[in-house]
């Protein structure tokens, strides 16, 4: 009888060479996933609210403080930093908050891709 079928109990039946895999595994450890998927799925996981949270309280800050917005264009110059413009700064939010969640929705895909039956979730 093998040794894990012991420690578990008689009577399993051990037929797919799971055990094989796992002792191959034990004694040469490597990566199942890649590094990209293994941060994709921790940004869609944990992440996503975090980044979410501080877009939101930075666009709150400059809608309201020191007094609530009146136009687009106040809005814009609210949010420049020192000597870099506000459309700099918002472009570089977009792009900072958009990459991520491409990067998120790209990983996600190719999780379910990878697997179909439906074990990958989003959160």
């Amino acid at each position: 009888m093998p040794l894990c079928a012991h420690a578990l109990g008689t009577g399993l039946r051990l037929g797919n060479g799971w055990e094989k895999v796992l002792s191959q595994d034990y004694r040469e450890p490597q990566y199942h996933i890649t590094v990209a998927r293994a941060v994709g799925r921790r940004l869609t996981r944990t992440y996503w609210y975090v980044l979410t949270i501080q877009a939101l309280a930075y666009l709150g800050k400059i809608i309201i403080h020191p007094t609530p917005v009146t136009s687009f264009a106040e809005f814009v110059q609210r949010a420049a930093i020192g000597p870099i413009p506000g459309e700099a700064i918002l472009a570089a939010g977009v792009l900072f908050n958009g990459g991520w969640i491409a990067f998120a929705i790209f990983s996600w895909y190719a999780d379910r891709i990878s697997h179909p039956a439906g074990r990958v979730s989003m959160g």
